[in-house]
């Protein structure tokens, strides 16, 4: 573990996220599961010959489901290649005089300049009013607050290359870096941010002569890199989790075994070891402080794509202990 000074060959580009898109089959559908299962609330719809797009909110996050209607439009190719999944990770800047960047794999950069305040639109999306989106979407909650990070799959050999990319297009720096290893499986993990912290990515390869695993899976039942996760901050995870999975929402289960010596390992928590038993909540603790986090199973007929809950509690890093939790889960529910 290290935090790397970076120099830069620009002024670094502050951004927070505008919205992140995801190339989808079906456009009304997922946004639907969006609303039902997470509380998100319809925000804005287009329908051209070109495509089909709904944007769904909540709080600070904006997911646009963007559906193809022709064979060579850009989401039709996406899911060709790769199954529904994120295309786009849009960035708000203040001049969005920029030029769209190829980020990794088939992700993109676009940028976007808003004046404070004003309905979300993209050409070709308009604003739905309020009166049309009045359906309760609870039982979900409302609980996410904004995306407190995006977990990225890389072929082994593009880590450093994509950590270059980000230094040297928008100025941004590694803050954090690790080796993990599970059992005879390891990845190398680099974390990259914004100046001003809005923007977090975990660039995540496989390291060079370990057994493939799970991100070897991924990569393999994706067809190359991109986007495998998206991290939500919630400001309470028991409720949220347990609010979530009324609403439909299906976690990935933890070993009994993880919570025998929590507390020991741990020292005392912000959670009952008992409540986070209950809810399957993984907890980690760095110099900062705490941390609680829970992942989805992953719904996506390639089984890749999926999502985290994320609680704060001061901590910075990203639970590494819980990392090798978290392929462990996944690899039991590739057996199942």
């Amino acid at each position: 573990m290290s935090f790397t000074p970076q120099t830069r060959n620009q002024p670094a580009v502050d951004a927070g996220i505008d919205h992140i898109t995801l190339s989808v089959g079906d456009a009304h559908a997922r946004a639907a599961e969006f609303v039902d299962r997470y509380g998100f609330e319809v925000i804005a719809a287009g329908e051209t010959p070109e495509f089909t797009a709904v944007a769904v909110g909540q709080r600070d996050v904006v997911l646009l489901l963007l559906e193809g209607r022709t064979d060579d439009h850009p989401a039709t190719l996406f899911t060709a290649r790769h199954g529904d999944g994120v295309s786009d990770i849009a960035l708000r800047v203040a001049e969005s005089d920029r030029p769209a960047l190829e980020a990794f794999g088939d992700v993109t950069h676009t940028f976007v300049s808003r004046t404070a305040g004003e309905p979300w639109s993209l050409p070709g999306i308009e604003p739905v009013p309020a009166e049309e989106t009045a359906e309760t979407t609870e039982p979900a909650g409302r609980h996410l607050l904004r995306v407190d990070h995006i977990a990225v799959c890389l072929e082994t050999g593009e880590l450093d290359g994509t950590v270059e990319f980000y230094r040297r297009e928008l100025g941004w720096r590694v803050v954090f870096e690790e080796d993990i290893h599970v059992g005879a499986q390891a990845m190398q993990s680099k974390v990259v941010q914004s100046p001003n912290t809005l923007v977090t990515l975990t660039l995540l390869q496989p390291m060079s002569g370990a057994v493939p695993g799970q991100i070897d899976d991924f990569l393999k039942k994706h067809g190359g890199g991109g986007v495998q996760h998206l991290a939500f901050a919630v400001p309470g995870i028991v409720e949220a989790v347990a609010d979530l999975g009324s609403a439909g929402v299906r976690f990935l289960a933890t070993p009994d075994s993880y919570y025998e010596d929590l507390e020991e390992r741990l020292g005392s928590s912000g959670y009952a070891v008992e409540e986070l038993r209950k809810h399957n909540v993984l907890a980690d603790r760095d110099h900062d402080g705490e941390l609680f986090q829970i992942f989805t199973r992953s719904e996506h007929p390639r089984r890749t794509h999926f999502m985290e809950i994320i609680e704060r509690r001061g901590a910075t890093t990203f639970g590494s202990n819980n990392i090798r939790k978290l392929y462990e889960a996944v690899e039991r529910q590739d057996r199942a």
